[in-house]
Order: C-alpha cells, then structure tokens, then sequence
C-alpha cells in the first residue's frame, strides 16, 4: 500500500522533532560550536540522506527550532496589518519576543557560553525588525512621516530591545517578561513617539541634526 500524504506529513514531522530534540539535547552537553552533522544523525538515529532532505546543514537546524516565535509574531504582524490590534500601546507587541526567550532561557544559557548565540541574536533581531515596522507603521495611521526618520526610529527601537534583552538573560535579572517589558516601553517609547509625531516635525529640520 502507498503511504498516504497524512501519513507522510506525520514521518516528516517527526523525523524533525527528532532533530530538534537532538540539538537541544547536544548542544546543552557540548556547545553548538562542537555538534556535528554525524552527532545529530547519532543522537537522532536518522540518516545523512534524510536529514539533508530538510537541512542545509547544522544552522538550517537550528534556525528551524524558532518557527514557534516566528510563527507567533507573525500573528502579532497580521493582527496589527489587519487592525485587531490598532489600540494596543505603543511597542507592546515587542512583549511576545521577551516571553519567549524567557521560556528558553536554559537553551540560551547553554550557547552563550558555548557558542551559537550570535545566530540566535541574528535570528530575535530580524523577527523584532518585522514586528516594529509593521506596528509603527500601525500606530502612525496615515501620518506623513520621513522614512529616514522612520528607518532610523526602528533601528533605535530594534537596538535597544536586544541591548535590554540580552542584560535581562545574560545579567539573570530577576523581572518577568512582563516587568522587563514594561521598562523598555517607559524609556523608549516616549521619545520614539515625539521623534515621530508630525508636532515634532514641524518645528525641527526635515531631518535630524
């Protein structure tokens, strides 16, 4: 009998999960800097074939394991382009990312001393740059706003999270994600929003000096 696509779906998403549970599992024993191709197909017990099947190599892997947080602030993104999300406060979104690399503070501990960590910041950095785009671009409605000031306010926004966060993790600060958060909004959002704001705008240069 031929397999079925429900019943291949299923091999694959398993197949996966096993992967992902490998490079957890090894990168908590040896640092992700030392885990190998032939690691994870031992751990895993899967071979060299299948797994280049779905991977490029051990990075593809890893980025893989951060759909979950994509995946959620991509629905924070569509909530804000579709206006469920239109009175939310300002930044507000960005407390999603802070729940989630509290959840996984273990897997972060683990490649900051180990290495991989850099790909994980790159990975946190590019979700955030999405998400603040579309929410000041939300928050902003119809404002005529530069985009060299825009630009420049997400990078500010984006900069600043991931300096706070990664102090938060790495300095085991002891703020929930919501107390973290609610800083990070009291220090950036103010000025952020008067940087904006066509008030601001139009007793300055069109550009800041």
């Amino acid at each position: 009998m031929e397999p079925t696509s429900e019943s291949t779906d299923r091999r694959v998403r398993r197949t996966k999960e096993l992967l992902r549970s490998a490079l957890l599992s090894l990168i908590l024993e040896k640092g992700y800097d030392k885990v190998t191709v032939q690691d994870l197909l031992d751990r895993a017990d899967v071979g060299r074939s299948t797994f280049y099947a779905h991977y490029r190599d051990k990075d593809e892997l890893l980025m893989s394991g951060f759909e979950e947080v994509r995946a959620a602030l991509a629905e924070e993104r569509d909530a804000a382009e579709t206006g469920r999300k239109g009175s939310s406060e300002f930044l507000e979104p960005l407390v999603a990312l802070f729940r989630h690399v509290d959840g996984h503070r273990h897997l972060w501990t683990a490649m900051a001393r180990k290495g991989g960590v850099d790909m994980v910041i790159r990975i946190l950095s590019d979700s955030a740059t999405d998400l603040v785009r579309t929410h000041l671009r939300l928050q902003l409605g119809e404002a005529d706003v530069d985009p060299v000031r825009f630009d420049a306010a997400v990078q500010f926004v984006v900069g600043a999270f991931m300096a706070l966060l990664i102090w938060w993790v790495e300095s085991d600060v002891p703020y929930s994600p919501e107390e973290i958060h609610s800083a990070f909004r009291r220090m950036a959002a103010p000025g952020v929003r008067r940087f904006l704001t066509r008030e601001a705008r139009a007793g300055s240069a069109e550009r800041p000096t």
